[in-house]
């Protein structure tokens, strides 16, 4: 059946109206209008290559990187042949997975972590208002998630606690609330939808977009940097600029929660495929102590340079850059 407009746009215009008012986490003023899909940096490729984002079902054996936890995932099939999205971003999911982790850090096993993730924020009304669209109070990988598609259902959604920032205070069911998640028909046609695509750096919007090949270019200027709406954790260490010039390649990263040093590691291979250099530095702090960046140096020549940098063995940057004069 799906929301009816009515409803869509009482709830869109509710909650903007009140998380408005709010003074703590203004943020979340953003979210009402829009739902949420994360991936890892691969899996987001696909979904702009095909232009839409699938079942886990329709994307059995397809998917390049598999981030659901196994002992999750397989607990529960309701919700497998529908796409998944989320009332809003960071999830306790996407808090688990995000983010380059050691083996230690990766709670569902050290497969099952996105050390780039991307975030697709879509149209509320126009997917909600879908007539097979469902909705879940709580994570539909739990027991005791109900999920329905009337205005009825609906309104029994605790958004409270779905929009809720900060600790629980003893609260265990906000963890459960924030996955509340819209169960919409698949495949979901991307550009029907689509608001906005979201990386966390400017390095990570080049990755994307150099990955996605044609398809990422054309859809360039929906893929932004924009933090207003908070939608990543950024724990964990990750690449946010990156210049290449005749000396070397400049790269800027941010650091982990812990400031611990970071094992990275800078190729460079010119237009031909030969590779220029290749350096790894086993111990590096995120940031030198006088600010800025690292310097990776070596000799390069006119014209375009493969750049890929590894953080602590993941993939963290891939693009192609220019050196020498502008070419127009």
């Amino acid at each position: 059946m799906g929301l009816s407009a009515a409803a869509a746009d009482a709830h869109i215009t509710r909650w903007t109206d009140e998380l408005g008012k709010r003074p703590s986490y203004p943020h979340r003023v953003y979210w009402p209008s829009l739902l949420f899909h994360h991936a890892p940096v691969q899996n987001a490729v696909s979904i702009i290559q095909s232009g839409e984002i699938r079942s886990r079902r329709q994307t059995e054996g397809q998917r390049p990187l598999d981030v659901a936890g196994a002992g999750v995932i397989d607990h529960r099939h309701r919700a497998h042949a529908f796409s998944r999205l989320y009332f809003r971003p960071r999830t306790p999911t996407q808090y688990h997975i995000e983010g380059i982790r050691r083996p230690n850090e990766c709670q569902y096993g050290p497969a099952a972590h996105a050390p780039v993730l991307v975030m697709f924020a879509l149209k509320a009304r126009s997917i909600l208002t879908m007539p097979a669209t469902r909705f879940s109070d709580i994570n539909m990988q739990r027991d005791e998630a109900r999920d329905g598609d009337t205005d009825a259902f609906f309104g029994t959604i605790d958004f409270n606690k779905v929009y809720h920032e900060g600790s629980f205070g003893g609260d265990a069911s906000i963890g459960n609330h924030r996955a509340a998640e819209v169960l919409c028909h698949s495949p979901l046609i991307l550009t029907e939808h689509l608001k906005w695509i979201v990386c966390r750096s400017e390095a990570e919007r080049e990755t994307l977009i150099h990955m996605a090949g044609p398809a990422g270019r054309a859809l360039r200027r929906k893929i932004v940097t924009s933090d207003d709406r908070k939608v990543f954790e950024k724990r964990f260490a990750f690449v946010e600029k990156v210049y290449a010039s005749s000396e070397g390649v400049t790269f800027h990263l941010s650091p982990r929660h812990d400031a611990s040093p970071l094992k990275v590691r800078v190729e460079v291979h010119n237009d031909e495929g030969d590779l220029v250099f290749d350096q790894t530095y086993g111990r590096l702090a995120a940031r030198p102590d006088t600010g800025g960046g690292w310097i990776a140096t070596g000799d390069l020549e006119d014209g375009f340079h493969r750049v890929q940098i590894h953080i602590d063995d993941q993939l963290a940057y891939q693009n192609l850059l220019f050196v020498g004069e502008a070419l127009f």
